[in-house]
């Protein structure tokens, strides 16, 4: 029993780092966004909060270890997990770039999902950091979590059509990992928060899944390319770009000059409480608003098309944001009503996730 007692206290050491962090840490830590919102899945806890961490030391470190704890009301501890560095491919690797440089700054993504059997009150975030030739760092964040009620009731606003989502709301998503200290983010767009967190991209695809038939090259062979697109709330337009030509092939010295060529021709929309809808990648020419023009659910916005330098594909983006900026407010959460999940038999009302296929009813007329 004391040769097992021994050496279930050495597999416990190897997995933890030897060096002990000093009380005051040259490392702090910020989290964005504030609020940070508790999106339920199930049972499924989902964050979508980032993590800046800051070096104020000569010092270069790289992060070792992620750990969360997430905790109750009460004080209870309902889960703990981990990155970690252990094993001989370690999940931290996960992270993508790890490396803190000297006075520097580094963003790392929250990659834990939660499955509770309570809910959670606030999660502790600890990062431990190690450094060559050097005692390592430890910093940790405590996460209170928050819960969006949202105000306006939105509808899918791609009538009449079968779609895939391309991209929603998660961990993997590309509009959730955009780093605010990239340089082409921080000094070219300018961008001061994320206000596509949980954007849904929406493309028109057949029975069997198919966006295009023929040469992708030619937008026509786009089953979506020319779809109405419909106001999914009421609201006044407080954005309308209809003049930007599709296909814009990226050019960072263009993008300097007009951030807005990113995201094309587009439609912003405010519901009067705190809720701003975006809608982008219009076809050129097709909105049928313009700005300070009051449109109530369902009204005619434009068409889909392929504008903007970031389209890739024929799609419709949509974000809920906290605001009628595109490079400075925040995403919300963004639940639609009225739309089947194909193989569901009846319309539910529901975040749209990345990679369901969705169908919407016609627009009434």
């Amino acid at each position: 029993m004391a040769s097992i007692a021994l050496f279930l206290g050495l597999l416990w050491l190897s997995v933890l780092p030897l060096d002990v962090p000093s009380a005051a840490s040259p490392v702090t830590v910020r989290v964005h966004p504030d609020p940070v919102y508790a999106d339920w899945q199930g049972n499924l806890l989902r964050l979508s909060c980032d993590f800046e961490l800051a070096n104020s030391s000569d010092q270069v470190y790289e992060v070792s270890d992620v750990r969360a704890k997430a905790f109750a009301s009460d004080g209870t501890l309902l889960a703990w997990s981990k990155v970690d560095s252990n094993g001989g491919r370690p999940s931290i690797e996960v992270l993508g770039p790890r490396r803190l440089e000297a006075h520097g700054a580094l963003t790392v993504f929250n990659p834990f999902l939660f499955e509770t059997a309570a809910a959670v009150d606030h999660v502790v975030f600890e990062f431990r950091l190690g450094g060559k030739d050097a005692p390592g760092a430890q910093v940790e964040a405590d996460v209170r979590t928050a819960v969006f009620r949202q105000k306006t009731r939105l509808i899918v606003p791609v009538p009449g059509a079968r779609l895939w989502a391309y991209d929603g709301p998660g961990f993997l998503s590309h509009h959730r990992r955009l780093d605010l200290l990239n340089p082409f983010n921080r000094d070219v767009l300018h961008l001061r928060a994320n206000g596509q967190r949980y954007a849904v991209d929406l493309v028109v695809v057949d029975r069997g899944g198919a966006p295009f038939h023929g040469d992708p090259g030619d937008q026509k062979n786009w089953l979506g390319f020319g779809s109405l697109i419909v106001a999914p709330a009421g609201g006044v337009v407080v954005e309308a770009e209809s003049a930007l030509p599709d296909d814009i092939p990226f050019d960072e010295a263009r993008a300097s000059e007009n951030p807005a060529l990113m995201i094309g021709n587009h439609v912003v929309i405010d519901h009067g409480n705190g809720e701003f809808s975006a809608l982008a990648h219009f076809k050129s020419g097709s909105l049928r608003v313009g700005k300070g023009q009051r449109v109530a659910q369902g009204d005619p916005l434009g068409e889909m098309g392929h504008s903007g330098m970031g389209s890739g594909l024929v799609h419709l983006h949509y974000e809920l944001r906290s605001g009628p900026g595109s490079f400075d407010a925040e995403g919300l959460p963004a639940r639609f009503s009225g739309f089947r999940r194909v193989g569901e038999a009846k319309p539910v009302t529901a975040e749209i996730e990345a990679g369901w296929i969705i169908e919407t009813p016609p627009r009434k007329q």
